[in-house]
């Protein structure tokens, strides 16, 4: 079987390059899947933490609307005249303002994770298709 010049050579040029860039590339992802599993382990814990603290936050806000609730049920039963009734208005409204400006401010002090990137994909090599 004969195989012509330009076959052997384009053959000869292929494989140099795959067996050249070959271990380079097996290292180069390992490293770099090592490398992304770390990022995503951190992205994830930094995620579970603002979740948390997120969660945390709009506990204690409807605890304090609870609270201003609560102590606004037991204002209006002992209250007598419309000024104590306009007092106890007054005092829910600024516990609830004061809640929702508490809440608000942590957050937005909270500060979202950013998710790690994803690597590049490779380019695609294109090589010529031998001529017969």
């Amino acid at each position: 079987m004969k195989i012509s010049l330009r076959k052997s050579s384009a053959l000869l040029v292929a494989l140099t390059l795959i067996s050249g860039t070959g271990t380079a590339v097996a290292a180069d992802t390992v490293e770099a899947a090592k490398a992304r599993a770390i990022a995503q382990a951190t992205f994830q814990s930094q995620m579970d933490t603002y979740i948390a603290t997120a969660r945390v936050i709009r506990d204690a806000h409807r605890a304090a609307s609870a609270k201003a609730l609560a102590d606004f049920q037991s204002a209006l039963a002992v209250a007598t005249t419309d000024a104590q009734l306009q007092a106890a208005k007054d005092a829910r409204k600024a516990a609830h303002v004061a809640a929702d400006a508490t809440a608000k401010s942590a957050l937005a002090a909270l500060v979202k994770p950013v998710k790690p990137a994803k690597p590049a994909k490779a380019p695609k090599v294109i090589t010529p298709a031998p001529t017969a």
